[in-house]
């Protein structure tokens, strides 16, 4: 009874964590637990319509899937299709600090990512078992939204 209590604690998924949260953290209690890789959650109702000229500073990106472009297919036949992987580096694929430039254009949201720890070398295992280095990067990233306003969602 006690080992099947402690295998349910660990599967148990992290929580994320506000900025505020993770601001009150010691150094001490942050090694070792993983939560340095891990972005603040975005926490709010209301909706923001940024005018140009703006800046967006500090935004952190988490990737909570991996996939990669691939070559498969049967009999001679290939095509390129995406496909779900597993992330081998350890911890260290968050972007943080990364901040840019905001425009209104056409009625949407345009952001040019300008500096910030802007990519991270990792390494991604295929279904087959192979390992591929991977580049994840928003180097000077260009975005474009459906919306002149950011709100909750997507």
């Amino acid at each position: 009874l006690a080992s099947a209590a402690a295998m349910s604690i660990m599967a148990a998924p992290a929580q994320a964590l506000t900025k505020s949260e993770i601001n009150s953290l010691t150094y001490l209690q942050v090694k070792g637990t993983g939560l340095a890789n891990r972005c603040p959650e975005v926490v709010g109702e209301d909706s923001i319509k940024p005018s140009s000229g703006q800046k967006l500073v500090e935004m952190c990106i988490e990737p909570k899937a991996w996939a990669v472009e691939e070559e498969v297919g049967k009999g001679g036949k290939t095509e390129k299709k995406f496909v779900n992987s597993k992330v081998m580096t350890r911890q260290t694929y968050t972007l943080d600090g990364v901040e840019g430039t905001l425009e209104q254009s056409g009625g949407s949201i345009v952001f040019k990512e300008k500096e910030g720890i802007d990519y991270a070398a990792t390494t991604i295992q295929l279904p087959g078992g192979e390992r591929v280095p991977f580049l994840f990067t928003v180097k000077d990233l260009v975005a474009k939204g459906n919306s002149d306003t950011f709100k909750p969602g997507f």
